[in-house]
């Protein structure tokens, strides 16, 4: 029975319910008008374990305070952070998440759809929460736990901090829109969150901070081709579905999602928004961890696209690329290095082996730390983001939500000194 479970997962499971799918084609903000509705239910939710500030802003972010409980000098305004939005990749409508009994190491069949199995074979990471209690969906969905896990372990530790005395930082919560799509902290107010530090409570797994990311580019191609009937089409049809394929064939195999790990960079052409003969586009995302690294991925897309123009001068091509986020690593070492050191020292004096977890993707916290507030990421207890294979378990809940607080009384002692 939920009413058995501890509060922050029965407010993981209350949250996953609420379908926030971000949108890349919406230009509203937020993008879906689901991540409003989850911000109203968190805003009352904080209001009701006595968070006297907590407001919602007209774009959707959630700000909050929670008070140092003693004045102590020279301590920096500490910001937590997670995201409402769930990723475009897998459904997020419908969500019915699913409370397993304690995990024996075999394959879980999901309720939902007989063909989505959590299998160790293919999900070794199973094997390391044998007799925890895992929560899924049913198979049908996405879970949520990217983010909603992050934002059950805010609420549920704002409500913790409440009732504790322990000398700690003035708490800044910030639960943001649209992390998905790139967009996280396109209108956050960074004075009115007014933070000297942060962390996103985001990261994959168990036991893990990440404070390198890729650096990150979006890229759209659109083309402009001209019909005609088939049987009288030489020398007249422009097909602007066959010129756009000959552009996407010419990214490299060896550097695509599938066929790339750690520190290797990729081009990933995951959406065709637009596919007949008189006009096709496709949206490109490209990542690498270096800066020339990305560089050189935008000179090579440039090319192929010019040689398609050559190739073709009676179709109409355009490419648009934007950046989106850069590796956020350089940016926190020279802004405040304590935000990686205190979480190492907070593990250890939990007994905790704290890994770093470089991202093959991107966080809030690039962004953040790009614009001077150094925010690393910690972890939120779930796996297999973005699918229906997705899971997280009661026990790595509560883990993650031991350690931010943990960690938020380690700067209570010891932030206020020198770095």
């Amino acid at each position: 029975m939920q009413s058995e479970l501890p509060s922050v997962a029965r407010r993981f499971l209350r949250y996953v319910t609420v379908n926030t799918q971000s949108d890349p084609d919406s230009r509203s903000v937020p993008s879906t008008a689901g991540q409003k509705d989850l911000a109203r239910l968190v805003l009352d939710e904080l209001r009701a374990i006595g968070v006297t500030d907590a407001v919602m802003d007209e774009h959707g972010y959630v700000f909050a305070t929670i008070p140092a409980p003693l004045p102590v000098d020279g301590l920096p305004v500490l910001a937590l952070l997670a995201h409402l939005d769930t990723a475009p990749d897998e459904s997020g409508a419908g969500v019915r998440p699913v409370v397993h009994a304690p995990y024996d190491g075999g394959v879980v069949e999901l309720p939902g759809d007989a063909t989505v199995l959590l299998d160790p074979s293919r999900q070794p990471a199973l094997l390391e929460h044998v007799g925890e209690r895992l929560i899924t969906s049913d198979g049908t969905t996405l879970l949520g736990s990217d983010d909603k896990a992050g934002v059950a372990i805010l609420v549920e530790l704002a409500a913790e901090l409440l009732a504790d005395a322990t000398p700690r930082p003035e708490i800044r919560l910030c639960f943001t829109i649209d992390e998905e799509i790139g967009r996280g902290v396109d209108h956050l107010d960074l004075e009115r969150l007014g933070a000297d530090v942060a962390y996103t409570i985001d990261g994959s797994g168990v036991d893990t901070i990440s404070f390198e990311t890729f650096n990150a580019a979006a890229a759209r191609i659109d083309i402009v081709g001209r019909s005609v009937h088939p049987g009288y089409a030489k020398g007249v049809l422009v097909n602007a579905v066959r010129i756009l394929t000959q552009i996407l064939a010419k990214l490299p195999d060896a550097e695509a999602p599938e066929t790339t790990a750690e520190r290797e960079g990729y081009f990933h052409p995951h959406t065709i928004s637009e596919g007949d003969v008189t006009r096709a586009g496709a949206q490109i995302i490209l990542r690498d961890f270096t800066e020339e690294g990305l560089a050189r991925r935008k000179s090579i897309l440039r090319r192929i696209v010019a040689e398609a123009e050559s190739a073709h001068p009676a179709a109409r091509l355009s490419l648009e690329i934007t950046d989106q986020y850069r590796n956020m690593r350089s940016y926190i070492e020279a802004g405040d290095a304590r935000v990686v050191s205190f979480a190492f020292a907070t593990a250890g004096e939990l007994g905790i082996e704290l890994r770093e977890e470089i991202v093959r993707g991107g966080t809030d916290g690039a962004r953040l730390s790009e614009l001077g507030l150094p925010t690393p990421n910690v972890f939120n207890g779930g796996y297999d983001y973005h699918s229906r294979f997705e899971w997280n378990t009661i026990e790595s809940l509560e883990r993650s939500l031991e350690f931010v607080k943990a960690l938020v009384h380690y700067w209570g002692k010891h932030g206020a000194n020198v770095a």
